[in-house]
């Protein structure tokens, strides 16, 4: 577990946000200006969520900067297992963090168990904020986002060859010398543009062209950095971005595909009975404004959603299509990956 602390001060002009009705839950505030008020005296908000090293760092720099009197306690943590034990002992009654990274396969399994404090008006406390940041049911928020696109050796595959479409990997130029991901997440993305047959078909072709198969990218990019590998089919933008901001001279650079799909990485909800509630409330909220972007950006999780963004701008210029996931991933990603990973023969595997 990775611990980061930063200190962050709630006295600067909050007065500017409209009056909101914070929640039935108790311990909240009434409005805005209450909800900083107590935020203040708590002190300190605990967080579990994924980002990681550096990252933290990065993305809380614009928050740290302008409320530097609360203490921000990080820790990394990612992952299905983890959820599920922070749902167990909330449910016992032990609430060890404030504001939480919920994934998708247990969003309707914490709303449904009255875990999570809310609903909340979002909207209001962060006006600016996209329509795709807050979830449809008031509990959540979306604080960074995961573009799928494809990743490549310039050394090894020519600027003719490069890949623009996601239909390009099916190309028998590439049998048996590209990289799938046997977790498919890029198709599952691609799902809510798509629809299921046509998902499925594609993974069909796709296991026809004979892929590298790997289990998770971060091994795959350093080999294709190396040049074991020329292409890989799908994978997280901010795990490219990460290897050039480590070291812009590694051999690796990004193909941005007419359609590129956009999951949400960090669903932020702040769990009931949190001693922190109302410096839960505000962080959760600062996360997923135009202003936290800024820190999301460097780190490749950016929103493609926000008019300035970097991420926006790579969408524009490479003319790309963003297909989001959706709020509603937990219903349609289960079943689907079982079918994927089936014809795949990874049965068995999640998404």
């Amino acid at each position: 577990m990775l611990r980061v602390l930063a200190v962050l001060n709630l006295f600067v002009a909050i007065s500017v946000f409209p009056v909101w009705a914070a929640s039935s839950s108790p311990g909240f505030g009434d409005s805005v200006e209450q909800a900083g008020r107590l935020a203040v005296k708590e002190g300190r908000v605990r967080v579990s969520a994924s980002l990681d090293g550096d990252e933290i760092g990065i993305v809380l720099d614009g928050f740290q900067k302008k409320y530097p009197a609360i203490k921000v306690e990080y820790t990394t943590s990612t992952g299905v297992d983890s959820g599920e034990r922070i749902f167990t002992e909330a449910l016992s009654g032990h609430v060890e963090y404030d504001v939480m990274k919920v994934v998708y396969e247990l969003q309707g399994k914490f709303i449904k168990a009255g875990v999570l404090a809310g609903p909340f008006k979002w909207e209001q406390l962060f006006p600016k904020t996209p329509k795709e940041h807050i979830s449809p049911h008031g509990y959540m928020v979306g604080g960074s986002f995961y573009p799928r696109v494809i990743a490549y050796n310039p050394t090894l595959v020519p600027p003719e060859r490069v890949p623009r479409k996601w239909e390009d990997c099916l190309d028998p130029y590439w049998t048996g010398r590209f990289v799938a991901d046997v977790r498919p997440a890029t198709l599952l993305g691609l799902y809510p543009a798509w629809g299921e047959q046509r998902v499925i078909e594609y993974a069909k072709k796709i296991k026809e062209n004979r892929p590298i198969w790997e289990r998770g990218m971060s091994k795959s990019i350093a080999l294709l950095a190396s040049g074991e590998y020329p292409m890989i089919c799908g994978t997280a933008y901010s795990s490219i971005r990460g290897l050039l901001r480590r070291d812009p001279g590694a051999k690796v650079r990004i193909a941005w595909p007419n359609e590129v799909p956009v999951g949400l990485n960090e669903a932020l909800g702040v769990l009931k009975g949190a001693k922190n509630p109302n410096a839960a409330l505000l962080l959760a909220g600062w996360l997923a404004s135009p202003e936290a972007q800024r820190g999301y950006d460097k780190v490749g999780r950016g929103s493609p959603f926000l008019e300035g963004t970097e991420a926006r701008k790579e969408f524009q210029k490479a003319g790309a299509k963003a297909i989001f996931s959706g709020w509603n991933e937990g219903e349609y990603a289960p079943g689907l990956t079982k079918k994927i990973t089936a014809i795949w023969g990874f049965p068995g595997k999640k998404g």
